[in-house]
């Protein structure tokens, strides 16, 4: 990886950082909890699909690790965030 000044791809990190702070934003104005938890859980998918898609080169800081680490990693966290949340919607006594 590039140091910062000589020219690293941060595109498609920016593009998870803004899709997690959309999530947060979302609760913090008034959203439902388990919206921003789905749109934060979305981003991180979103953030899988790139990595395994793009270069270790165009990926910037989203390649940590070796590209099947960083795939199943933000996949799991992002499905895990993306089920709990929607589990919230859930209904399991009349309370």
């Amino acid at each position: 990886m590039k140091a910062s000044g000589t020219g690293t791809a941060w595109g498609p990190y920016l593009l998870v950082v803004a899709g997690a702070g959309a999530g947060l934003g979302a609760i913090v104005f008034g959203a439902p909890p388990w919206a921003g938890g789905v749109i934060l859980g979305g981003a991180l998918i979103l953030g899988s699909a790139i990595r395994l898609i793009v270069s270790d080169e165009r990926a910037g800081p989203l390649a940590i690790r070796s590209r099947r680490t960083d795939v199943v990693i933000l996949g799991v966290l992002g499905a895990a965030l993306v089920l709990g949340s929607l589990s919230l919607l859930l209904r399991l006594h009349n309370t």
